[in-house]
């Protein structure tokens, strides 16, 4: 069996990956995380309640004679957060998967990105949001401190993720003002497409690239082939609702001005290409349908019973 040590874990993608990966009987996890949302007794996982900064910490809670075929890196948002790590376990990781963003891209003419696209170099703050500045500065890191110590590494970058446990408001900022019927907001000019990816092929493309050998010093993103919009959205919750809902049009420009949460971008494309994972790790994405049939009755229970 399989020991890999996942930081984070317990949040959104993270917790998907921990429960899903748990009832295959291949790995044993090591989760480290602050504690604040348990996992409740999963097979096959044992959880560690410590900070990752706190690194003489995590040394001596987790067991000392095991060697990691993999660390599983949800949570670095800061510098030197790999850098730390792997110099808590000296000798301990033969490869680590990091998580990072598909926003790390040079913005261009709003066409398809692929892992050959260049990476952000102007971090100016009025350029680029910190968040995506500080994922930039953790890949680089990642090469410099893996090649440093021979530890083969792989990063995934993931688009839109959306599913169970998104604790981000995107597809359940619609979902609960369709369960509570409100009108929907609807942009009648938007002309953006995005891409998405479902939180569940994200976990089972992660398990693909422990301990393989293809996914070894490689970047993947991990983005479905639809080209999303608005339209296309809303379509497809009507259909997972059963029946129509109420639609508000509202323009850009209303958005805007009346700061409407819209989730999405509503005039740049946001669209990446994840032909790589299909060609050099063979899965199939999950098809948006399929993947908002599961999310929408998820969300739909949550917000009905929170209603009662």
């Amino acid at each position: 069996m399989k020991q890999v040590l996942v930081i984070g874990g317990t949040y959104f993608a993270g917790r998907v990956f921990s429960i899903l990966t748990s009832r295959e009987n291949k790995v044993h996890l090591h989760v480290v995380n602050r504690g604040r949302y348990p996992l409740n007794n999963l097979n096959n996982v044992s959880q560690y309640v410590c900070d990752r900064h706190d690194t003489e910490k995590l040394a001596e809670v987790l067991p000392k004679d095991i060697v990691f075929d993999a660390v599983v890196d949800f949570c670095g948002y800061e510098p030197m957060d790999i850098a730390n790590i792997i110099a808590a376990l000296p000798g301990r990781i033969k490869q680590y998967i990091f998580i990072s963003t598909s926003s790390v891209y040079e913005p261009g003419d709003g066409s398809m990105k692929s892992e050959t696209d260049p990476m952000l170099h102007d971090f100016s703050p009025d350029v680029v949001q910190e968040y995506i500045l500080k994922k930039c500065l953790l890949e680089l890191e990642l090469r410099t401190e893996c090649e440093k110590d021979g530890i083969p590494f792989t990063i995934l970058r993931p688009a839109f993720i959306y599913g169970p446990f998104n604790y981000a408001p995107r597809e359940s900022y619609f979902i609960q003002l369709i369960v509570e019927k409100k009108p929907v907001p609807v942009p009648t000019d938007a002309t953006s497409k995005f891409s998405f990816v479902y939180v569940m092929d994200v976990s089972d493309i992660i398990n693909l690239c422990i301990g393989n050998e293809n996914a070894y010093n490689e970047v993947f993103n991990l983005a479905a082939p639809e080209q999303l919009t608005y339209e296309t959205v809303i379509s497809e919750l009507e259909r997972c609702n059963g029946e129509p809902f109420t639609k508000q049009p509202v323009t850009v420009e209303e958005v805007l001005r009346d700061n409407i949460p819209l989730p999405y971008p509503l005039d740049e494309d946001e669209l990446y290409s994840g032909e790589k994972v299909q060609k050099v790790l063979g899965y199939t994405y999950t098809p948006f349908s399929k993947g908002m049939d599961k999310t929408f009755d998820v969300f739909k229970d949550v917000f009905t019973h929170r209603g009662s």
